[in-house]
C-alpha cells in the first residue's frame, strides 16, 4: 500500500475514534440570507390572516356602534297592487319614500321593509304566521 494512503487511514480512524467526523472540516461556513424589502411589503408573508374577522391580514374592522331607531317599529303586513309595494307599519298604511319620525321608508318588498335613518339603513322582516 502507498504510505500516503495508510498516514490517512491513520487519521480516518482517529477521527472516527474520537468521534469527529472529517466532513465537519470540509464544510464551509453557510451564508445566511437576509431580505431586504427597501420599504416594500414582504413577499414571503402571507396576505390573509384566518384569525382576522375579514380574513385580510392588517384590515382593523370597528365594531358595530347600535343606533336605534327614534321610534319602534312594527311591520304587521305588506301589500301589492300590481305596480308598487305598501307596508303596514304601526297601523299605518305606508308607500316608498315616506317618512315616520325622520325615518324614511327607502323600499318596500314582498317579505321586508328597507328603512333609512340618517346614514344608516335598517331592514326589518314580515314575521311569518307561526313568529307572530
Amino acid at each position: 500500500m502507498n504510505l500516503n494512503f495508510k498516514i490517512f487511514r491513520l487519521i480516518l480512524v482517529a477521527f472516527i475514534c474520537a468521534g469527529i467526523s472529517p466532513l465537519v472540516f470540509a464544510q464551509r461556513q453557510e451564508e445566511r440570507f437576509v431580505y431586504d424589502s427597501m420599504g416594500k411589503r414582504n413577499p414571503f408573508v402571507p396576505l390573509t390572516d384566518p384569525k382576522s374577522p375579514t380574513g385580510i391580514r392588517g384590515v382593523f374592522v370597528p365594531p358595530e356602534v347600535e343606533v336605534k331607531l327614534p321610534i319602534e317599529i312594527t311591520l304587521k303586513g305588506i301589500l301589492w297592487n300590481g305596480k308598487e309595494y305598501f307596508a303596514i307599519v304601526n297601523g299605518e298604511v305606508i308607500k316608498q319614500g315616506e317618512h315616520m319620525d325622520n325615518v324614511k321608508i327607502k323600499g318596500i318588498e314582498k317579505d321586508k321593509i328597507i328603512l333609512e335613518y340618517g346614514e344608516r339603513e335598517f331592514t326589518v322582516f314580515l314575521k311569518k304566521e307561526k313568529e307572530r
